[in-house]
């Protein structure tokens, strides 16, 4: 590390030099017992010192987006995070002392206005500030030993396994070796945190987008080389990444991960509430297949597999097959489960990575989804459905020529075809055959040609909006964005010291998932501002909580106290509990989520506390179903206009 006079103020750099020098006896060891209490005290001093200059960096900085603030300050308060929970688990005062120190140096090369550097041939820690909570999330990037800024270079984003016991003192890493296949390979790699064990779904997913996001805005990246791979959790992670985002990997490498979570946890699909179902299919990637169109993949897996059995690599490459879809296979013969603890599979997969090429403008696509937050395919994308609840298709060819389009479609009612970027003729009018139907479509000046697929939506009122991406659930959803939770504080003190409780618990299972504090207020702290910046996750009902109480009426369930109404259908009793998400009245470009009565997932582990939520649930703090989850007596979504559609409601009498 070279700092000096000239590169920080002199007041900070004698700072500086003190502090180092505190830390060269802090390292010193063994030390007897008065001399580890002085250390413990040094840690501390540390610490608030490093805490304070956070408070004043964070105002005194006047430019938050340059590469200097981008790569210093996130990671001084990933270090002041690290060093607190060096503490809190008793590990040695060193270690916390270590990371307040690297959190100041940070700061000072902040002050300098010299971003953090990425060593070339190394794995470096670097971090962001998440929008959802707030929170500060690590990534890692290796760049090779060539690397030079002035060429645009491959990057391969690489997804970790599952270890309950990942933190960010302890993170899934690959080793120095398989780093170097990357380098030797001419790629840069980064390995997302993915907010722990998420499955790189919800939340997780949303960190390894914004991950990628953060290298390509701060490196030279070839944004037609860019590459997923990932082994076991996270070769499911990276078979959900690519089919969710068709269009912005080159080529993907998963490597002994999931396909199919049906098999995986032993659920009967057929037998599967219907809500239930599609919470596991609009991520499952054995139900994506279709989307591998223009993806080539290359799948690896140990035979004998005995964690994830080697079928669920089989079924995909069978899928794909069957579909004339671009795919390899490679099984391991006579190896379990832990092929990736050998260089073999990353040589293997890795330099089969860097002979593809990214076509961003393929002349056939085919894409599948069930939800408006996944809707677009390369040049093609979904702006409406028909109905929700049902996967929406779309397969768009265009002709040899350039000049025309054939379309078929299931559960679509709009497109939206990016001409500059599809293989088109750059005209206006378009020859397009539509479900067997011929029409002529007419670019904008914007160079979009937008296709309508039988009636168009009926007009409805301004309120609630029509269901859109960014806003249509389900509950998942509210949480990927930034969201505060709000804590309702009626009259009644036992009321609101058992809301205090939940929500207090709520924010406990939250930091255990995700690896992040959220923001915590009460209905009467909380300001106008915050309404519109952020989705609410109001805890209480109407009588509890005062901000329920000004949109209660605007729901279209009505909440009582432990008793719910859902159209004409009435729910009552002191087990039940209801969870829902919602436009906000009060911010309509804004979620809201509701919970009240009881607590909700008593049996689930806390990495799958949010999967099995539709838009809302009815349940039995007492029952739970074949999946461990709470007992629903009412649960399901609502239609493309946020309404009661009893078609998508499914219903159970309480268990005996």
């Amino acid at each position: 590390m070279d700092i000096g006079p000239k590169d920080i103020p002199e007041s900070k750099y004698n700072l500086l030099r003190r502090l180092l020098a505190v830390i060269i006896v802090v390292l010193a060891a063994p030390a007897p017992a008065y001399i580890q209490a002085q250390e413990a005290d040094i840690s501390q001093d540390l610490l608030r010192r490093l805490e304070r200059t956070i408070g004043e960096a964070r105002e005194q900085c006047p430019d938050q987006n340059s590469r200097a603030y981008r790569t210093n300050f996130p990671l001084a308060r990933l270090q002041l995070k690290k060093a607190r929970l060096a503490e809190q688990q008793h590990i040695w005062d060193q270690s916390a002392a270590v990371s307040a120190f690297a959190g100041l140096s940070a700061l000072a090369r902040l002050a300098a206005g010299k971003p953090t550097e990425v060593p070339p041939g190394q794995l470096t820690e670097l971090a962001y500030e998440a929008d959802s909570d707030g929170s500060v999330q690590p990534y890692h990037l290796y760049l090779p030993a060539n690397y030079a800024p002035d060429v645009a270079w491959p990057l391969i984003v690489f997804l970790h396994g599952y270890v309950p016991s990942i933190t960010v003192l302890d993170p899934w890493l690959p080793s120095a070796e398989v780093c170097n296949v990357a380098g030797d390979n001419g790629c840069m790699l980064l390995v997302p945190y993915g907010r722990r064990n998420t499955d790189f779904q919800g939340i997780g997913e949303v960190d390894v987008l914004r991950a990628m996001h953060e290298v390509r805005t701060l490196y030279n990246v070839d944004a037609k080389r860019i590459y997923i791979s990932g082994v076991s959790m996270g070769g499911m992670g990276a078979w959900n990444m690519l089919l969710r985002h068709p269009g912005l990997f080159a080529a993907a490498a998963p490597i002994s991960g999931h396909t199919d979570m049906f098999r995986w946890w032993g659920w009967p699909r057929g037998q599967a509430a219907g809500f239930k179902r599609w919470l596991v299919e609009w991520d499952n990637p054995l139900d994506l297949a279709i989307n591998l169109r223009n993806q080539p993949t290359l799948v690896q897996h140990g035979e004998l597999d005995g964690l994830i059995p080697a079928e669920q690599s089989r079924l995909m490459v069978q899928a794909a097959k069957r579909r004339g879809l671009p795919i390899e296979y490679y099984e391991f013969p006579g190896q379990g489960h832990y092929i990736y603890w050998d260089l073999d599979c990353y040589q293997q997969a890795w330099s089969w990575l860097v002979t593809r090429t990214l076509n961003p403008s393929p002349k056939r696509i085919s894409f599948k989804t069930y939800s408006l937050e996944y809707n677009q395919a390369f040049w093609v994308t979904i702006e409406d459905f028909q109905r929700w609840g049902q996967p929406a298709e779309a397969n768009v060819q265009v002709s040899p020529d350039g000049s025309a389009l054939r379309v078929r479609t299931n559960n679509v009612s709009r497109l939206k075809l990016d001409v500059m970027n599809a293989p088109l003729q750059k005209v206006e009018d378009f020859d397009i055959i539509v479900n067997g139907e011929k029409t002529v479509g007419r670019a904008t000046a914007n160079w979009d040609l937008y296709v309508s697929i039988g009636d168009p939506p009926a007009d409805v009122p301004s309120w609630p909006p029509r269901k859109r991406k960014g806003l249509c659930g389900p509950v998942e959803e509210v949480f990927d964005g930034p969201f505060v939770v709000v804590a309702g504080t009626g009259d009644d003190d036992a009321e609101n010291k058992q809301i205090a409780e939940r929500v207090q618990r709520w924010a406990g299972e939250w930091e255990a998932f995700s690896d992040g504090q959220p923001r915590i207020t009460t209905d009467e702290a909380l300001t106008e501002e915050a309404i519109k910046a952020y989705n609410l996750v109001l805890f209480g009902t109407p009588q509890t909580n005062c901000v329920l109480a000004r949109v209660a009426a605007r729901l279209p369930i009505q909440i009582g106290n432990h008793r719910y109404q859902v159209g004409p259908t009435v729910y009552e009793g002191e087990d039940l509990g209801l969870i829902m998400c919602y436009p906000n009245p009060l911010a309509p470009d804004r979620y809201l989520a509701v919970y009240a009565g009881q607590y909700y997932g008593d049996c689930l582990p806390v990495n799958h506390k949010l999967d099995l939520l539709p838009d809302f649930i009815i349940f039995s703090s007492a029952a739970y179903d074949y999946d461990d989850a709470n007992w629903y007596l009412c649960a399901g979504f609502f239609d493309m206009n946020w309404q009661i559609d009893q078609q998508l409601i499914w219903r159970t009498r309480r268990p005996d």
